[in-house]
């Protein structure tokens, strides 16, 4: 894991835009940032002389040596920081209460730059009088706040010595080489390095290594160490890292999480090439240059979510693409984590994916997601169309943690999964949407019929074992046809062809009901869709009872000999099962799909007749 970071950075750190993420210094904005301005204290022979605020710019970075603070409360390293400004406004209301707030921020801040110079106060006070430089400031600096800050946001702070830049000082230069990466290798007067011994990133001996290389989320210094008796003086033993490879780890996380990283529900992830087979390192350094350029030419939006996996990055497309990633000598790893503070969380390492199989992912996406369309997608009334798009971040709806986590490695990995649990974790959210149709009728009708997208794309990965290729003809919403074109789900399985029946058939009731009575009362006979053996057994008759009763009052609307022809489908695949061989959990969601599925027929077949009814009317 470790290893594909810095075999990745190693190369990283020679192209141009990504230098800057290598260096002890960081930026103090973000690539995507725009019009930020820094406050910049003029010092000349030890006195303040001016303050002004100048526009920001991006590749002076070097000169205003800004590093990141690990926390709120830390204290920088040098007066290059950050000043929240909290505008008093015009408004008399809030004026005083702003103003207020103003004097907070300024005093906090000030606190902040006070004890920043007091850090190093034998360097500082070789150019000016620390304490007496805060004092200076404290009169001026609110009034020119208000004068010239005019908005809410976080504004750079920094000083120039006798005309020069921080990043133009040696003394200052050196203040942020030693600080920058002492973490590593020092803390409370103890030092964690050793001399002559062998990197365990790189496997070659160097002349020093440090011990408390923290990229990872863990320190052989953390308290489960310590009670083990684990002396943090041998810290390198456990994981001896030489200087050189802690900077490009370092540089490697910082280029990842800002500008190489995507966001997935709450944590998120990168993807690195492994180079399984490649010792060529200009073809590495290619590698890697295409790659961060195609992550740069990242789409969003509808467009992104069609050749994506998790939401809208389409990373993996262009890996496809891309011919030189595209190749078997590749491997492509895949970490989803948290950022606590200045480590990576790791929370799920995918490991040697090949291209080729995210190209099959891809590639079944698209299949299933144009195949179930027109069941998927969601018209608005105004005619607004919404796709349902089978990335990760959906199917994540539908599924919970761990268990979905199981399902992404599957499907990464093709391990096999248990159709019965997904069909589980499904049935949980639709029966939770069937009880609570009266408020969201929507929500179960579309939980059915994308579960079951879902279940035909992890089917189609053939995560539930190897599958039957069968020709695909237009997707057919009568009954039969549907299950005669879902063979793969229906077949060896009469009793789950039957719930599916049953279902359809009930349907044709509930929507006499709904036609005549705006509600549907036999829902509540349907157990709350828990449908097994002895259940399909208590419905039949009732349902025979109930529909024979809206047939003699002629308000089936004429489907009455398309209600017995599913009945007989019913018996006949009935027929063929046993209470022993019933799985309750296939058999209730079997029910509940023909219940939708019939539905859908319904409303296709009162689209086609209003389409031909105005084709009608404009013909005459």
């Amino acid at each position: 894991m470790i290893k594909t970071i810095y075999q990745f950075g190693e190369q990283l750190q020679k192209i141009g835009p990504m230098k800057r993420y290598f260096q002890a210094y960081g930026s103090a904005y973000s690539d995507r940032s725009e019009n930020e301005q820094v406050i910049v204290v003029d010092i000349k022979k030890g006195e303040l002389e001016n303050i002004s605020l100048q526009t920001y710019r991006k590749t002076w970075n070097d000169k205003y040596l800004f590093r990141e603070l690990a926390s709120a409360r830390s204290t920088s390293i040098l007066p290059t920081l950050h000043f929240y400004n909290l505008p008093i406004g015009n408004n008399p209301k809030t004026s005083a209460k702003n103003r207020k707030d103003l004097d907070n921020s300024i005093d906090k801040f000030l606190d902040k730059l006070n004890r920043c110079l007091q850090s190093e106060p034998k360097v500082y006070n070789t150019f000016f009088n620390t304490s007496l430089l805060v004092e200076q400031l404290r009169p001026i600096f609110e009034d020119f706040v208000i004068e010239k800050c005019s908005e809410k946001k976080n504004y750079l702070f920094t000083l120039k010595i006798d005309d020069c830049w921080l990043g133009e000082i040696e003394e200052m230069r050196r203040i942020l080489d030693v600080a920058a990466y002492d973490k590593y290798f020092r803390s409370k007067g103890q030092d964690y390095k050793a001399a002559n011994k062998i990197c365990a990133v790189t496997y070659k001996p160097v002349a020093e290594v440090w011990g408390r290389v923290d990229t990872l989320g863990f320190t052989v210094n953390d308290l489960p160490f310590s009670r083990n008796g684990f002396e943090p003086k041998n810290s390198y033993k456990m994981f001896p890292v030489s200087p050189d490879a802690v900077k490009i780890l370092e540089g490697t996380q910082r280029a990842l999480e800002d500008s190489l990283s995507f966001g997935f529900q709450n944590l998120k992830f990168f993807v690195l090439p492994r180079f399984i087979a490649v010792d060529d390192l200009h073809l590495r350094e290619e590698i890697v240059e295409a790659f961060v350029q195609n992550k740069k030419n990242n789409q969003t939006g509808t467009t992104g979510q069609i050749n994506s996996i998790f939401n809208s990055e389409d990373i993996f497309n262009r890996i496809i693409e891309e011919e030189k990633l595209s190749q078997n000598s590749i491997y492509y790893d895949i970490f989803f984590y948290e950022q606590k503070q200045a480590q990576f969380s790791i929370k799920i390492h995918l490991s040697d994916v090949l291209p080729s199989r995210f190209n099959l992912i891809l590639k079944q996406k698209e299949i299933i997601e144009t195949y179930y369309e027109p069941i998927t997608k969601v018209t608005t009334k105004k005619g607004e169309v919404y796709q349902f798009s089978l990335t990760l971040f959906e199917i994540k709806k539908f599924l919970a943690e761990p268990f979905f986590f199981q399902i992404m490695e599957a499907i990464f990995y093709k391990n096999p999964i248990k159709s019965n649990q997904v069909l589980s974790a499904f049935m949980q959210i639709i029966v939770s949407a069937f009880k609570n149709q009266q408020e969201e009728a929507y929500k179960f009708p579309q939980t059915v019929k994308r579960t079951f997208a879902i279940y035909q794309y992890f089917q189609s990965l053939e995560l539930f074992g190897k599958m039957d290729e069968t020709e695909k003809k237009p997707l057919n919403l009568v009954a039969e046809d549907f299950v005669e074109q879902h063979s793969n789900f229906f077949q060896n399985k009469p009793l789950s062809e039957a719930a599916f029946f049953l279902g359809s058939a009930t349907e044709i009731l509930l929507n006499a009901q709904e036609g005549h009575l705006k509600s549907r009362p036999f829902t509540h006979k349907l157990n709350n869709l828990s449908i097994g053996y002895r259940e399909m057994m208590e419905i039949m008759p009732k349902l025979l009872a109930k529909t024979d009763e809206y047939h003699k009052a002629d308000k089936l609307y004429g489907e009455y000999e398309r209600f017995i022809q599913l009945a007989a489908k019913f018996d006949k695949a009935f027929a063929k099962g046993s209470e022993k061989s019933c799985n309750k959990v296939e058999t209730s969601y079997a029910f509940s799909l023909g219940l939708i599925i019939q539905r859908e027929f319904f409303l296709e077949r009162k689209k086609e007749r209003s389409a031909l009814k105005k084709l009608r009317e404009s013909n005459q």
